[in-house]
């Protein structure tokens, strides 16, 4: 959970619980209208309108839900490329957004109306700007072929409904509720002729913007090396959501070929040591300060809490909120702030938006804290919900911790979803608050000699020479003449 969400309002992500999200309204007409690419006419649930009014809700969700990564100069940086991509694809004129998500998943991904994304852990593997004008042409390939739209009208058509494909599953969906519709979006799995299709435009708006766009298949050999799982923030990895059409190193490279051959005498830039350089300093994996789970218990060194973790529970941890889930996955347990500033406040709004029937209250001081604690339950189509719930308030806001379950395994998990409830407390074990994450560093090799010679002195563990070896695209064998600017890892 960010710190940052102690300044924004964070209900409404998980409506079951909290019922104070906003309503995405999106007016859609049945029509055709004409693909900026193709151009020819397709059936589309969505006019570019409400593409738009879908992009900036889903913008907000995913920026409250995941959260950015604050450096100016980056986000900078990287919106400079993605402008230039923008100015030579089919549709010049949309407003794209370009933003870095604070996740270490390795990522790209795009949402209609021209919303485009990085994670920190994609630039973390990439090596050169023409990587990354390739990456970024793919995701604004995405969007100008308006592939998304297109998944979107099917599953409507069909009356489907969009799927969530989090690393939650549909057990557990069925107790912790649907997210909004916008972030349903990011789950959408595209077509393998999606993916041509996106692969060839990012090669074509890379080409055209001057960079060498073969690079953009160098991505492709390090996604394969590395083979990327989803982060604890639930966000999907590239491959999860980007299936891996047959040959597609070597299509990437073709038609990167085919258009320098169509295209003599252009010069197309690599600016690896331009990009590298805009890398030192970036946080790299998972950040401690947001939170971390040691043993069994979780830490917050950011908002200062802590509470124990339940053995064999897994624990998902967003900007907005701490997910616990039971391994299971019939129960969990979930910890948010609200927009309330008092227990009563939140209580009500609780009980109100959930149209929760209680059955037991009381207002006490656990661990210092003032808290108000609820057993509840609350009906829905599928049957009754029981749960607890910790109404805390703490450096002037509340905070809902709550675990539930069906009504039926309520006795069998109630005693240990409250111990850990009352397990939260301040934390104030500075050994635990100064933890640091770890950061990208950029060297420069002294002399030519083999990458795994260079990183001797630093007492990487194997593991970790073999980490650093696939982001800078390099076996630990491989030569690296003197003068090269490699990446490394330190605290």
């Amino acid at each position: 959970m960010n710190e940052g969400t102690k300044n924004r309002r964070k209900a409404g992500f998980w409506p079951l619980i909290s019922g104070l999200g906003l309503v995405v309204l999106i007016a859609i007409s049945l029509s055709c209208a004409v693909n900026p690419v193709t151009q020819k006419r397709e059936f589309m649930l969505l006019s570019q309108q409400d593409e738009l009014a879908l992009g900036k809700q889903t913008d907000a969700e995913i920026i409250a839900t995941y959260g950015a990564y604050q450096d100016e100069a980056l986000n900078g940086y990287i919106s400079s490329v993605g402008q230039k991509l923008v100015r030579v694809s089919h549709q010049p004129d949309l407003p794209f957004t370009f933003k870095i998500m604070d996740s270490a998943v390795v990522n790209a991904f795009a949402v209609p109306g021209g919303f485009v994304y990085v994670t920190r852990g994609i630039l973390a593997y990439l090596n050169d700007e023409a990587e990354l004008a390739g990456t970024m042409g793919h995701e604004i390939g995405h969007v100008t072929a308006r592939h998304s739209a297109q998944l979107y009208t099917r599953a409507q058509a069909a009356q489907i409904g969009l799927a969530l494909g989090s690393a939650l599953s549909k057990t557990f969906q069925r107790f912790a509720g649907l997210a909004e519709a916008g972030l349903n979006v990011l789950f959408l799995s595209f077509s393998r002729e999606h993916e041509r299709q996106a692969d060839d435009l990012g090669v074509l708006y890379a080409s055209k913007a001057g960079y060498e766009a073969s690079h953009m298949a160098n991505m492709f050999v390090t996604l394969e090396r590395l083979n990327p799982s989803s982060g604890r923030d639930g966000l999907p990895t590239w491959l999860s959501t980007h299936p891996d059409p047959p040959n597609r190193i070597e299509a990437l490279r073709k038609a990167a070929a085919d258009w320098k051959a169509a295209n003599p005498g252009t010069k197309l830039a690599v600016n690896r040591d331009e990009y590298l350089r805009k890398l030192d300093g970036l946080v790299f994996g998972d950040d401690p300060r947001q939170g971390y789970v040691e043993g069994q218990v979780f830490y917050h060194p950011a908002l200062k809490f802590q509470f124990v973790v339940p053995t064999d529970w897994k624990l998902n941890n967003t900007a907005s909120q701490v997910q616990i889930i039971a391994p299971k996955e019939d129960a969990a347990m979930i910890l948010t702030m609200v927009e309330q500033k008092t227990l009563e406040e939140a209580t009500k709004a609780f009980v109100d938006s959930n149209k929760a029937t209680i059955l037991g209250s009381e207002t006490r001081t656990l661990n210092g804290l003032e808290t108000r604690r609820l057993k509840f339950i609350i009906k829905t189509e599928e049957g009754n919900l029981a749960g607890l719930a910790n109404f805390i308030k703490k450096d002037g806001q509340v905070m809902m911790f709550m675990g539930y379950t069906g009504d039926s395994k309520f006795v069998t998990y109630s005693d240990l979803i409250s111990d850990s409830l009352n397990s939260f407390k301040p934390l104030t074990d500075q050994t635990k608050i100064n933890v640091k994450p770890e950061r990208i560093k950029i060297i420069k090799a002294g002399k030519t000699d083999s990458l795994a010679n260079i990183l001797k002195p630093y007492g990487y563990s194997a593991e970790k020479q073999k980490q650093i070896a696939i982001m800078n695209a390099l076996e630990l064998s491989d030569k690296v003449a003197a003068g090269t600017l490699l990446k490394i890892i330190t605290k």
